[in-house]
């Protein structure tokens, strides 16, 4: 039963230099925006790659955002 659900699933994996969007979660929302308010943010720029699946991100002006971001909370930006 696991190899079959398992066979369904894609990996995220980025390169350093792909952009992408990341989630927001009920906590960062602007709450004043209520239910049409955009789920997610962006876009960011990969910065580094950690080997655990976790990316260091920074904006495209070249702030660094200062936590890491697993890959279960970004989506490919298609620009």
């Amino acid at each position: 039963m696991a190899r079959r659900f398992n066979s369904n699933l894609t990996k995220r994996s980025f390169k350093e230099g792909d952009l992408v969007w990341r989630v927001l979660g009920p906590a960062r929302r602007n709450p004043r925006e209520g239910k049409m308010a955009a789920n997610w943010d962006g876009p960011f720029r990969i910065r580094h790659s950690l080997d655990n699946g976790a990316y260091k991100l920074e904006e495209l002006s070249g702030k660094i955002i200062p936590r890491t971001w697993n890959s279960s909370h970004l989506k490919t930006y298609y620009s």
